[in-house]
């Protein structure tokens, strides 16, 4: 074979390869090639949907998963207080303390949400702990006082039925119960901020039996003890002198009164005849100084809890008692916990009158004027008893390919379209918001008919499954913020609603759009719009939980093109050459 032949048949290769790579190259680059001269494109369609805010006035605060204690100054909003009023059970019933028993302290312990973050150990040992704060918003102060409550939560309906579970809402401490949930004054915290220093608790000498006292630290949260004049004195010999909190023995007595004088009583040996005898406990605050602290806290262990000593069987070799004549036993110690359970109810005190806009309109008025039919230019989303969003799909007339008016959505369910994504960009009114910590990081999208989660929110946390604190990130986007931190918009992909709406697997229901202070947070509470409104709607609890506010851009004719709120659609079609 001669050169010539060879560099043909080389040539003809080097072709062949080119042309498979070249084709190779075409046919991803548009996608899709099919016999018949067949190929697709892809295009956007834009919905505008119907949006407008509703607002309530009151909202369900039993069976909460967290709850909130203390004032809140929302820049936008105005000022929130909550409260909490709360069922207790001893740790035992018909408890049992002990030959001359003596009660030595009462401790109330409310430990805050916080996370571990240093710790460090000096030259001679001592452990120091670091620790940083969850969920406490603001920096102000705030008035505490603590209550002994009289009111009964019962715990189920009798309007309803014995088989219906009573149902407690924001506004029924203030508007409800009456002076009988501030029964006795327990204590008063003044100028209260929560502290994110450790707690170091003294206990007296151990075994040990050197001059220091012994001592553990415990997680950041209010801690409030009271100390017999008897445990007081002995404080004073190895520590700085009480306060008169501390040496307060008027507490001491009243719980030993309520407690230790009651051992092998009716009153202390169930559930249901203790939560009647102690009703419960009742947190007041009170605005005070700034804007305030506001506080969720561990309520599944918080709890007061009752130190007492008492004589065990065995003689003490020391005269105790001064008396020489007489036998003294060697006194040991007992703790009695009353715990926080059942019954749980968050009080909030907020008024939308206090919120105005730039333009000095009023919130409260602006919320109770909403065009349902034609939409409105701005979504006021407040959480606890706040507000929500309500957005209306494909509720309108397009013109269609005949150009005739033809209902959007039976016009969208006709085409053949290979739905790719379809998501919401809902963007901030950066004119009325002050940004920054106090802009919520999540909004909240849900079935307004049920309160269900979407079919998106099921398979964003299925593919998340192994860090469910960081789930729902593409169906519920967090907050978009820009260079100068300031939030732009939330992000919301609903591709699986929109496919199963188009196939007619889902009805095209209202979905109704909340903030959020912890998207993993899906179940659903009740609450009424209107004071003469009979009917429950529904809202998350992850909104009720929530103490911030947003105002988002809607559908009205005054917002900004650009910045409208639009249901994306992406599809593929196919297209005949």
């Amino acid at each position: 074979m001669n050169l010539k032949n060879v560099l043909i048949k080389i040539t003809a290769i080097v072709v062949v390869i080119f042309t498979v790579v070249s084709c190779d190259d075409d046919f991803n680059s548009v996608g899709s090639e099919v016999i018949g001269g067949v190929n697709f494109e892809d295009n956007e369609y834009k919905a505008v949907p119907i949006t407008y805010s509703k607002r309530f006035e009151r909202v369900q605060t039993s069976g909460l998963p967290n709850n909130l204690l203390g004032v809140y100054n929302d820049p936008v909003y105005g000022q929130s207080t909550y409260n909490v009023l709360a069922q207790v059970l001893p740790a035992r019933f018909n408890p049992t303390f002990g030959n001359n028993a003596v009660l030595d302290s009462v401790v109330i312990s409310l430990p805050y949400f916080s996370e571990l973050t240093e710790t460090n150990v000096d030259e001679d040992g001592v452990v120091t702990n670091t620790f940083e704060l969850d969920s406490v918003y603001g920096s102000g102060k705030i008035n505490l006082s603590i209550y002994q409550s009289n009111y009964f939560l019962r715990d189920f309906d009798i309007d309803q039925g014995s088989e219906e579970r009573q149902i407690y809402y924001s506004n029924d401490i203030a508007d409800n119960f009456g002076a009988s949930v501030e029964g006795t004054l327990i204590a008063t915290e003044l100028g209260f901020s929560p502290s994110e220093e450790e707690i170091i608790l003294t206990t007296p000498d151990g075994t040990d039996a050197d001059e220091e006292r012994d001592s553990q630290s415990v997680n950041p949260r209010l801690r409030i003890a009271f100390l017999s004049t008897i445990a007081a004195a002995a404080a004073q010999n190895n520590t700085d002198p009480p306060t008169p909190r501390e040496a307060n023995q008027l507490i001491i007595d009243y719980f030993t009164a309520l407690f230790l004088d009651k051992e092998g009583s009716i009153e202390l040996s169930n559930a249901n005849n203790f939560r009647n005898y102690f009703r419960g406990i009742y947190f007041k605050a009170t605005p005070d100084t700034g804007d305030g602290s506001l506080v969720s806290f561990d309520i599944t262990n918080t709890n007061i809890t009752l130190h007492y000593s008492f004589d065990t069987d065995e003689i003490s070799t020391e005269d105790l008692d001064g008396n020489p004549d007489t036998e003294d036993f060697v006194r040991g110690t007992g703790d009695l916990a009353l715990n926080f359970s059942n019954n749980i109810v968050n009080g909030i005190d907020f008024d939308f009158s206090n919120g105005t806009l730039n333009d000095g309109s009023n919130i409260s008025d602006i919320l109770d004027n909403q065009d349902e039919i034609n939409g409105e230019d701005n979504l006021f989303l407040k959480g606890g008893e706040g507000s929500y969003a309500v957005i209306d799909l494909f509720n309108g007339n397009v013109t269609n390919e005949n150009g005739e008016s033809e209902n959007e959505l039976d016009f969208l369910r006709r085409q053949d379209w290979l739905i790719n994504e379809a998501s919401m960009k809902i963007y901030i009114n950066q004119d009325e918001m002050i940004s920054g910590d106090t802009e919520p990081e999540r909004i909240y999208v849900f079935n307004l008919e049920t309160g269900e989660v979407l079919i998106d929110y099921q398979a964003d946390v299925t593919s998340n499954a192994a860090n469910p604190f960081i789930s729902v990130t593409e169906h519920l986007g967090p907050i978009s913020r820009g260079s100068d931190e300031r939030g732009e918009f939330y992000k919301i992909k609903l591709t699986r609603h929109i496919i199963n709406v188009f196939n007619e697997d889902t009805d095209n229901v209202k979905l109704g759009l909340s903030v959020s202070q912890n998207v993993n947070v899906i179940d659903i509470a009740q609450g009424f719009t209107t004071p003469t409104n009979t009917e429950d709607e529904i809202i998350p609890f992850s909104s009720i939980i929530a103490h911030e506010g947003t105002i988002l851009y809607g559908n009205g004719t005054n917002v900004p093109e650009e910045k409208r709120i639009k249901l994306d659609i992406f599809y593929t079609e196919s297209k005949s050459n």
